[in-house]
């Protein structure tokens, strides 16, 4: 999480900087007997910037020099899965409201043991230590050293400048043995350049601000059930909820139980699961509490005061890159306790393909699909920009964020919100302009370069029409003018962004869940066909833009890339599911 203004000077810097200029690198030469394949992991460092790196020692990792590495295996057969996703959630279907079991998952989809234990014995003998197989079978994890890294997976790693940073990267793609090749998918770890953010803005308290047509001032998380229309719906009493967080959640779960207690709410039944190496890092992270404070009190407050089970999951602060995250998501997926998960964190679409994410945790959100979990991420606070120094504007250079675009999530817009004596009066596209240090603050829309367009996007009439998956589905309030008041270190503080408008969404749906018995199943096809049916269900956003100086996405009638389908009135919604075979 960012303070408005504070943005570190680190992201200024439009290029990555090296130390001497000279030929690229020698990569570890085969043995003669070793045949390599390609993974989904690619050189992190382009070619461009390979020709810039010093054959000099030094720029090269020393063998010894620990590292990381989380490695993900390819599920039996992706297509199947994805396939399975969309049946369980089709009324008619023979597998209707079959929904995947992660014992189901081992027995039809996992990689067998067979295969684990041939990665894991070409991992030791690549001299890695502390070698541990999740549960389903997915993700390896292991220690080791650049020596071993160039050993197992043919590939150095290098050092370099970025910014006031010595970072590090792999300077080949990753490749395993041929025997291997139909089992080793990705492998993370490899580089540290770039890594998740929280999507949060957080600033003074403001005061109410008085327009026309509604004002604009914060509220407390228990306004945005009656804000968006489910003061009829039930809590959230039944359903199950998780949260993923980067480190530990104490602090948050005190500050919960400050929220509780000052709105004459029961205690939440919170678990906090530590999801990567038992004794890494889950102490709580200051500069990030004040997100999980947002992330659980929003919930619970659009949840209608109570959820059956608030499940932190927490991933280790020390993992290498992004590995802690994928580590999380899957613990989330394997246990299968929580039927919608929060996600306020979001980095660089390419970079996460680059380094093989985008593969890896496809994979796992596609199980929880088939699972009949739903996973709400927050769409990113950059506008257009999320790849251009995170928010830098860059005329026309147009990114988007993951995991928000993957198509097995809901993604989930910013809006700033006006109200009238605490009823809805509109939404218009958050969008705050560029800060002191020239960032721009915006809910984040887009098109995806990285993933296909989704079956349910097809018929989208927007301009220009989406040649991959199209980001955002839906958006709720994300300005910090409108934004939340939680606690935080037993302060109330206001907070906004796109990590406000996920977890609303999170709760209001998880009311939908209670009322519905948890029977519904992941909603994207849902909500595309039966907006364009019932246009009502949502309030339309039909103004305001995504970029600056001319650029970015306008909002218009219908989706639009800032803000989606715009903000559910869920009374009306929760008619239509009703009456509708809507996720169910």
């Amino acid at each position: 999480m960012k303070l408005k203004g504070s943005v570190s000077g680190i992201f200024k810097a439009a290029t990555l900087t090296f130390p001497l200029a000279v030929a690229a690198l020698p990569t570890q030469a085969a043995s003669p007997s070793t045949i390599w394949v390609g993974t989904e992991t690619r050189a992190f460092l382009t070619p461009e910037q390979m020709t810039a790196f010093a054959a000099a020692p030094e720029a090269q990792a020393t063998a010894g020099e620990p590292a990381h590495v989380v490695v993900t295996l390819r599920v039996r057969d992706m297509k199947k899965l994805e396939a399975l996703g969309r049946a369980v959630n089709e009324r008619g279907n023979a597998q209707y409201r079959h929904f995947l079991t992660p014992k189901a998952f081992l027995a039809d989809f996992a990689p067998s043991e067979a295969q684990v234990q041939k990665v894991v014995a070409h991992l030791r003998k690549s001299g890695f230590v502390n070698i541990r197989v999740a549960k389903n079978r997915l993700l390896i994890s292991a220690d080791g050293t650049a020596g071993t890294v160039k050993t197992a997976f043919n590939t150095p790693l290098v050092h370099f400048r970025k910014g006031n940073r010595t970072v590090f990267a792999n300077a080949a793609p990753a490749e395993v043995p041929e025997e291997l090749g139909d089992t080793v998918l990705s492998v993370l770890g490899l580089q540290n350049v770039t890594r998740a953010h929280t999507l949060a803005v957080r600033g003074p308290r403001t005061e109410a601000r008085p327009h026309a047509t509604g004002t604009e001032t914060g509220h407390y998380p228990l306004e945005f059930g009656s804000i968006y229309g489910a003061g009829n719906l039930p809590t959230a009493s039944q359903t199950t909820v998780g949260v993923i967080t980067i480190g530990g959640a104490s602090q948050a779960t005190q500050d919960l139980n400050q929220f509780t207690d000052a709105n004459g709410l029961a205690q939440v039944n919170v678990a906090a699961v530590p999801t990567g190496d038992p004794n890494g890092n889950y102490s709580d992270d200051q500069e990030g509490q004040g997100e999980w404070d947002l992330d659980s009190q929003d919930i619970v407050g659009a949840a209608g005061g109570a959820v059956n089970q608030l499940i932190f999951y927490e991933a280790d602060m020390n993992a290498s890159g992004n590995t802690g995250l994928t580590q999380a998501f899957n613990q989330a997926v394997t246990d299968n306790a929580a039927k919608v998960i929060n996600v306020s964190l979001g980095w660089c679409e390419t970079d996460a393909q680059a380094d093989g994410t985008v593969a890896a945790e496809d994979q796992i959100f596609a199980a929880a699909v088939a699972q009949g979990q739903t996973f709400s991420v927050s769409s990113g606070d950059e506008g257009v920009y999320e790849c251009n120094n995170r928010g830098y504007p860059d005329g026309r250079s147009y990114s988007i964020s993951w995991p928000a675009s993957s198509p097995n999530v809901i993604a989930v817009g910013g809006t700033t919100l006006f109200t009238s004596n605490g009823n809805w009066a509109r939404e218009t596209v958050w969008n705050e302009g560029l800060d002191g240090y020239g960032k721009l603050w915006a809910s984040t829309g887009g098109i995806s370069v990285v993933e296909p367009r989704p079956s349910w996007q097809n018929t989208l009439t927007v301009n220009p029409k989406p040649s991959g998956r199209a980001v955002p589905d839906i958006s709720f309030d994300a300005a910090q003018s409108s934004g939340a008041l939680v606690y935080n270190y037993g302060q109330i503080q206001q907070i906004g962004g796109t990590s406000l408008s996920s977890p609303i969404f999170v709760g209001l749906w998880a009311r939908l869940q209670t009322a519905h018995s948890n029977s519904l199943g992941f909603p994207a096809s849902s909500i595309y066909s039966a907006v364009k049916a019932t246009p009502s269900l949502v309030h339309d956003v039909t103004s305001g833009n995504n970029g600056y100086s001319g650029y970015g996405y306008k909002a218009a009638a219908g989706w639009d890339y800032p803000t989606g389908w715009g903000s559910f009135v869920m009374s009306k919604l929760a008619s239509y599911v009703n009456s509708h075979p809507f996720a169910q």
